[in-house]
């Protein structure tokens, strides 16, 4: 798990750098979201084509920004699934655990990049992610991120071995897939419209997912949490 997320992060990183995935050839340099490029292509005077290689392009991008940004996460939960299996299972009920849970976030940037694509925002604007950042803010605030924190840090009783060991990592793997969910939503908003153009920011967003996931004391670091995001949203801002 932690490789894939090493090599995700060096292919985002190659493509920051390169410009390449970006329609139009943009570079990281033109500031334009994900969300902008969807925009720009389902202009009238461009073809069909065309906006179906946009959309691919963001969802391209999503797939390699979910396993890097999450997968640190889950290593603590994947151990758990490997400890509790057979021997001979372990690495197979760690690959189920995995899968379902990085199925939660896959569903959820292609709805987002879909709607971003679908809403037409304008072209270059940075208020779409100062928005999403100030969200993200406010959401590290509320009880409910708090609740659905304490429940990543939750484990269940696996069987050991059987197609019941199979279900239950499965069913593990949802379940704690939902509650990081309910968690980091807000904080994976912004990327799902921001993209790899925004590579320093993704950095940031992932050290809070793991800070809060990872830590013992991670559910006390919301307020720390939001200070970062108000200054991030404050500095998009200022630098649009």
């Amino acid at each position: 798990m932690a490789l894939v997320a090493l090599a995700c992060w060096a292919l985002l990183a190659a493509l920051h750098t390169r410009g390449s995935g970006l329609p139009d050839g943009h570079g990281p340099d033109a500031a334009h979201t994900a969300a902008d490029h969807l925009a720009m292509h389902h202009a009238a005077t461009q073809p069909a084509a065309e906006h179906t290689g946009s959309w691919l392009a963001a969802q391209g991008s999503w797939l390699l920004m979910a396993p890097a940004m999450m997968l640190p996460s889950a290593l603590p939960a994947a151990r758990h699934v490997a400890l509790n299996s057979r021997w001979r299972r372990r690495q197979r009920g760690s690959a189920v655990f995995v899968a379902t849970y990085l199925a939660v976030w896959l569903l959820f940037g292609s709805v987002v990049v879909s709607i971003a694509g679908w809403a037409h925002l304008p072209t270059g604007a940075s208020w779409p992610l100062v928005l999403a950042l100030v969200v993200a803010a406010g959401w590290e605030l509320t009880a409910v991120k708090r609740r659905c924190l304490r429940g990543c840090h939750r484990t269940v009783p696996l069987p050991p071995d059987g197609w019941k060991a199979d279900a239950a990592c499965a069913r593990f793997g949802l379940r704690y897939g939902w509650s990081c969910f309910g968690a980091c939503w807000a904080l994976m908003l912004p990327m799902a419209l921001a993209g790899h153009a925004s590579l320093l920011l993704m950095v940031v967003l992932t050290a809070i997912v793991v800070a809060q996931e990872g830590l013992v004391k991670g559910t006390r670091l919301g307020g720390a949490a939001a200070l970062v995001l108000v200054v991030a949203a404050a500095t998009v801002a200022v630098a649009a």
